[in-house]
């Protein structure tokens, strides 16, 4: 399956979606919501091209007919979906994750068909575009090696984590003793132990009083050390937060190049902080200020400054569709 040309105007820009073969209602939300932006496009051409594994001999019939009546899906193989982990894991490292791989062979695939693309949009499944505002901020950039979206930094290993980091004023922390005692236990700085009770609390369900919580942080040291070893880092560059981000051609074509070199076993996001590092004279915007944003439930990252600012007022999309806004609200 692959899409085939579309007729472009004065400024072009992709929108690169992967999703899995049994998404179709969330692809099928995307092309609406697309279709009552791209009146607004001007002059500017729009593309949205779903990125998509091999499908399995139960799903091809389905692929076939989505494909003949939309002609915008496009397969790069690979794996449809990553097997199941821990609620806080993101991490395959036994074989290329999903959604990294068709993130990296579908640059290939638009840097071969699509070399004339001035940006792409790299977009969840489960996320929503403003085009209108989108095409705004992208025509006041006009640069090739731009790289757009909610920043993160992020430590991978964070066992070195200094008390005082935490704590504010850094002495309360210390004069507690019950707590040095539990973390004496464990190979790690005070401030790394507060942050893996914190996260086996948060996913795992350990508190301090739970006698499993010693085997948690071990597992969690685990983890995060498995990970900074792929990585050869114990901390990630710049990278975006998931639910989209933009590179310019310069960009794109990069990773088009070296799609089977990169890194593919890593979250896509994370993983995109080392596949940009070695780039020079990239052009970096945050949008962290009120541009990009999660649909406002309990367990969105950015649930508190968005539930501030936006109520979303639809109601008739999946509660766990994440809404990005590509201009002020």
């Amino acid at each position: 399956m692959s899409a085939s040309k579309t007729t472009r105007g004065d400024f072009w820009v992709g929108l690169m979606v992967t999703s899995p073969w049994a998404a179709l209602e969330r692809r099928s939300l995307l092309r609406r919501a697309l279709s009552h932006c791209q009146s607004n496009s001007g002059a500017d051409s729009v593309e949205l091209l779903f990125f998509m594994a091999k499908p399995a001999e139960s799903q091809e019939a389905q692929a076939w007919e989505e494909e003949a009546k939309y002609g915008d899906l496009v397969e790069v193989a690979g794996p449809d979906s990553d097997p199941p982990v821990a609620r806080d894991v993101t991490y395959v490292l036994d074989r290329p994750c999903a959604r990294t791989w068709r993130l990296l062979q579908g640059s290939a695939w638009l840097a071969e068909n699509r070399p004339e693309q001035d940006y792409v949009m790299y977009l969840d499944d489960d996320s929503f575009l403003n085009v209108p505002r989108l095409l705004q901020v992208l025509r006041a950039q006009n640069s090739d090696s731009l790289a757009m979206g909610y920043v993160m930094e992020t430590e991978l290993d964070w066992s070195k984590t200094h008390v005082c980091e935490l704590c504010d004023p850094c002495s309360i922390c210390r004069s507690e003793e019950d707590l040095k005692n539990f973390c004496s236990q464990f190979d790690i700085a005070m401030g790394g132990c507060m942050m893996a009770i914190e996260n086996c609390n948060i996913f795992d369900g350990t508190d301090i009083t739970s006698p499993e919580l010693p085997n948690c942080i071990r597992r969690k040291l685990q983890e995060i050390r498995r990970v900074a070893s792929y990585f050869g880092s114990k901390a990630a560059p710049r990278w975006f937060l998931g639910m989209g981000w933009v590179f310019g051609k310069r960009i794109v074509r990069y990773l088009g190049r070296n799609s089977r070199r990169l890194k593919s076993r890593g979250a896509a996001d994370v993983s995109l902080g080392f596949w940009l590092a070695p780039l020079e004279n990239l052009r970096f915007v945050s949008m962290n200020e009120g541009f990009f944003h999660d649909h406002p439930d309990d367990r969105s990252h950015l649930r508190a400054a968005l539930h501030r600012r936006y109520d979303p007022g639809a109601q008739d999309e999946p509660d766990e569709v994440e809404w990005l806004q590509t201009g002020d609200l």
